[in-house]
């Protein structure tokens, strides 16, 4: 399946302020099937056909325990809970736009690198990889998205 440019036009100067049906164009999103949240926020929130996925830790949602692996276990599992809130939300790894990758030790990079793009068809999406000193629950790797939500076919 191609991808299909629109062009989005954003206006910066708003003439009226926000309305209550505005604020309604964003859909918060909780996904029964993947890991549940242990703080305050939604898996995904939708804005139109974009879907702003919460960074996905290598916790196991059979479970909702960390998986406290290897760099490509975990990333695996972190994907893997990608794959579900794209599922859910009516997207693919083929229709993301953007991922930010944070991964506790760069010396794992090309580790990480490997299974991250096993995931993507070519060409892949925009990316940027953050070392960080500390992820939650003592996780190595956390990946957030956004993707495109194509309509749906009749």
């Amino acid at each position: 399946m191609g991808l299909v440019m629109r062009p989005i036009l954003f206006n910066s100067r708003r003439d009226k302020p926000f309305t209550k049906k505005d604020k309604d164009m964003i859909e918060k999103l909780f996904i029964d099937r993947a890991p549940q949240p242990i703080a305050p926020f939604s898996h995904a929130c939708r804005v139109g056909d974009l879907v702003f996925i919460t960074g996905q830790m290598p916790t196991v949602p059979e479970t909702n325990e960390m998986l406290l692996g290897t760099f490509t276990e975990q990333t695996h599992r972190v994907m893997q809970n990608l794959a579900i809130v794209l599922e859910e939300v009516g997207s693919s790894f083929e229709h993301v736009v953007q991922s930010r990758v944070f991964i506790t030790n760069m010396g794992h990079f090309e580790e990480v690198n490997q299974v991250y793009a096993s995931y993507f068809p070519q060409p892949l999406p925009t990316r940027t990889c953050i070392g960080v000193t500390g992820l939650a629950g003592g996780a190595d790797v956390e990946v957030d998205m956004i993707a495109w939500i194509p309509p749906r076919e009749a």
